[in-house]
């Protein structure tokens, strides 16, 4: 929860995507310290980063996030829906006759 909190705090910076990629280069690192150092290793602003993790608005919407994977039944990433459908297999080939299936109904 931290880490997406963090990442939307990143965005706020126009940041999001770098923070996305660093953190899953150290997911099994992360803790508080850690994103505390990426977001000063990607140049954020520190005291308005560490000010929009605070926000409500963001916990609000990672909660909200979180919930709705919950319901569907969401329990990893990536999770792929194509159509409605999920996607277990992710090959290129597997994409490929998912989309194809899907154009023809």
């Amino acid at each position: 929860m931290k880490a997406a909190t963090a990442a939307l705090a990143a965005n706020e910076q126009g940041k999001f995507w770098e923070f996305h990629d660093k953190l899953f280069e150290n997911q099994s690192v992360l803790n508080d310290a850690k994103i505390i150092e990426i977001a000063s290793s990607l140049q954020l602003n520190l005291d308005q980063f560490k000010k929009k993790m605070k926000d409500p608005a963001l916990k609000k919407l990672v909660d909200s996030d979180y919930a709705e994977a919950m319901k569907l039944g969401v329990t990893a990433t990536p999770w792929v829906y194509i159509n409605g459908r999920h996607l277990e297999q992710r090959s290129l080939q597997d994409f490929i006759t998912a989309i194809d299936q899907e154009l023809k109904q």
